[in-house]
Formats: structure tokens, sequence, C-alpha cells
């Protein structure tokens, strides 16, 4: 669902290929560190042999530290998009500023994360996926979703204190 997801943002089409998509846990926590193993680990296989706007997609892995070392290892990859594995529920207005100063589009699992700032939710209800949006944060990043990702979604609003 998150490379289809990254399809409705019109920004793709200007990046330079390839288009990467990182994914960050937090370092030292093993059940955030495991996900992120296992998130990234799907991604790869979720996004092998596709295309979106013409450019091939990669996956890095990045372990949190600090905001700081976030940005630089996100600057460094070129990344497109991050997705914020659980374990960092308690950073999200961090890596907020960071995503928005980096112009990158942020992905969670959460909808507390996406109240708190971060802009693409991706929620499983029963067996339907459920897309959240906090419209506000997606546009600080400077995302240019595409109408048909809204109407598919449900959008959030920001929690008092969002950056």
């Amino acid at each position: 669902m998150l490379v289809r997801v990254l399809a409705y943002d019109r920004r793709m089409g200007h990046q330079p290929p390839p288009l990467t998509l990182a994914v960050t846990h937090r370092e030292g926590n093993a059940s955030s560190e495991v996900l992120g193993r296992e998130f990234s680990t799907a991604l790869e296989v979720a996004s092998r042999g596709r295309v979106i706007a013409g450019r091939p997609l990669r996956v890095v892995r990045i372990g949190f530290h600090d905001p700081q070392q976030l940005q630089t290892e996100l600057s460094q990859t070129h990344a497109v998009a991050l997705y914020v594995c659980e374990g960092l529920e308690d950073e999200s207005r961090n890596i907020a500023e960071v995503t928005r100063r980096l112009s990158i589009l942020s992905i969670a699992g959460s909808e507390t994360q996406i109240s708190q700032g971060l802009a693409i939710g991706l929620e499983g209800k029963g067996n339907s996926p459920v897309i959240l949006v906090h419209l506000e944060a997606a546009r600080a990043e400077g995302a240019d979703l595409d109408a048909g990702l809204l109407s598919l979604s449900r959008l959030i609003a920001p929690s008092t204190g969002a950056p």
C-alpha cells in the first residue's frame, strides 16, 4: 500500500531516479529494530520491478539516534519518503521537523503519529487498510497530493502542539 500511496504525490515525477524510501526505527529498541528490518524487507519485495513516474524504487533502513543524525542520513541517501516505525512515537514531532526541512513525505502506521505532525498514515482496520492524511503536515513537507488519494483517505486534524 505504501508504494501505491507514493504514486499519489506528483513530486515523485520530478525526482531523480531511483526514488529512495527510507525506513527508520529506534536504534537499541529490539521490537522497533525487528519491525524496521521486517518492514524494509517487505517494502523491498513490494517495490521489486515497480516504478513510480518511470523511476525505480530503492529502500534503505536508518536507525534513529537523534533528529540531526536522521537529517544527515536522509540527506545522504536522497530519500523522498520516510516510514517511521513504532517505537518512535515520542519523536514524531522532531521527525516531522526534519521531514519538513528536507521536503520528504513522512509516513507512519499509527493515527497518533499522524496527529503529532507526520503526513500519511497506513492503518489496518479489519481486512481493509485505511489511509490517513494530515493535510497540513503533507503540505508543509511540500507534498503535491493527487485528489484521488484524498478521496480514498480519512483526514486527520493536528493535535495541539503539532509542528
